[in-house]
């Protein structure tokens, strides 16, 4: 039996020197049958490289059916760790008064997060995260047809066309729309070490508890942490 493996982009050339084997369809690394997967064991799944006290966020995968060609896609979020005011998931992003950074931004304290938020974007998608999502799920710039504005956001894999926030994360069927806890298995979750997260999710729910430990214990690791901060 092949061991499936979750290699970083920027580790590609490294894993396929090795032996691994690229798969098309489910778009993963793997060990092929016979191959022994000891020298692989930095990309196993399920390994933790992760800092408890290092500020984080998840990047987060999900499927949807495209509207256009009607072929599965792997479509991009971000879960943004924050503390929920009465332990209920509200809309207050902190019971206590938020920290300000050197240049005045709002730096979220993950480190006593209880609660994930699941956001469309962020301010500035760090170099590392955007080519890790490129490989995972066609997450490139793209021109909106309707604002003409030039944005990171997730294309089908297959015909390239544009998945648009509405149709990620309003309708009830959206990957990241959670209106039930039976949705999360659906997602995939990787944690990403950062400098620091800075501002506050403006999208929250009900179920962003149930997220946060869901997250905590169903994730892999970044390959890598990075030294730039994330901002929303």
């Amino acid at each position: 039996m092949r061991t499936e493996l979750d290699v970083p982009f920027s580790h590609k050339d490294e894993a396929k020197a090795l032996g691994a084997k690229w798969d098309r369809v489910k778009k993963i690394w793997y060990v092929p049958d016979g191959v022994n997967p000891e020298p692989f064991a930095a990309w196993l799944p399920g390994v933790d490289r992760s800092d408890p006290s290092a500020p984080y966020i998840y990047l987060v995968l999900g499927k949807r059916e495209c509207w256009k060609c009607h072929e599965q896609t792997a479509v991009a979020a971000f879960g943004i760790p924050y503390r929920a005011a009465d332990g209920s998931g509200s809309k207050a992003a902190s019971s206590t008064a938020p920290s300000i950074d050197g240049t005045g931004h709002i730096a979220i304290d993950t480190a006593h997060a209880n609660a994930i938020a699941i956001v469309p974007a962020l301010g500035c998608v760090p170099a590392e995260i955007r080519d890790y999502l490129r490989e995972r799920c066609g997450y490139k710039p793209t021109t909106s047809r309707t604002t003409k504005t030039v944005s990171l956001v997730s294309t089908c894999t297959g015909c390239g066309a544009l998945q648009g926030s509405h149709y990620l994360f309003e309708e009830p069927t959206s990957p990241f729309a959670l209106t039930a806890i039976n949705k999360l298995p659906a997602l995939e979750f990787v944690r990403v070490d950062v400098a620091g997260v800075y501002g506050i999710p403006t999208s929250q729910s009900n179920f962003d508890q149930a997220l946060f430990t869901w997250a905590r214990d169903h994730h892999t690791q970044f390959h890598r942490s990075l030294f730039e901060g994330i901002y929303l």
